[in-house]
């Protein structure tokens, strides 16, 4: 089955498949910049908001494409992973020609 052309919001990827505590401002000084963390991202598209658990606390960040997020997160090939050190939230969606997937990243702002 070849794999499909998807563009939202102006960005263009090959895919496969058609509340709460505010986080801190600064990342913890425990996670270095090339560390990651598996998240589930619940994303509130009427604020922009991305709320996960990170360690057992509840976090809460902002974006300005809440809707992208959730689209390449509905096409996500493998578990979405959060860099707390550069507030980098990445998701992986199929593309041709890349067997691992292009990841998309999303730098996020605290709310």
């Amino acid at each position: 089955m070849p794999l499909q052309s998807i563009t939202v919001g102006g960005h263009h990827t090959e895919a496969g498949a058609p509340g709460v505590q505010a986080g801190p401002s600064a990342p913890p000084p425990s996670h270095r910049c090339e560390e990651s963390v598996r998240v589930v991202p619940g994303v509130d598209l009427a604020l922009g908001t991305i709320t996960f658990l990170v360690d057992g606390r509840l976090e809460r960040y902002w974006h300005h494409e809440p809707r992208l997020i959730t689209q390449i997160l509905s096409c996500s090939v493998r578990p979405v992973r959060w860099f707390p050190a550069t507030r980098k939230l990445t998701l992986t969606v199929a593309a041709a020609g890349h067997r691992n997937g292009v990841e998309r990243h999303f730098i996020l702002s605290a709310f």
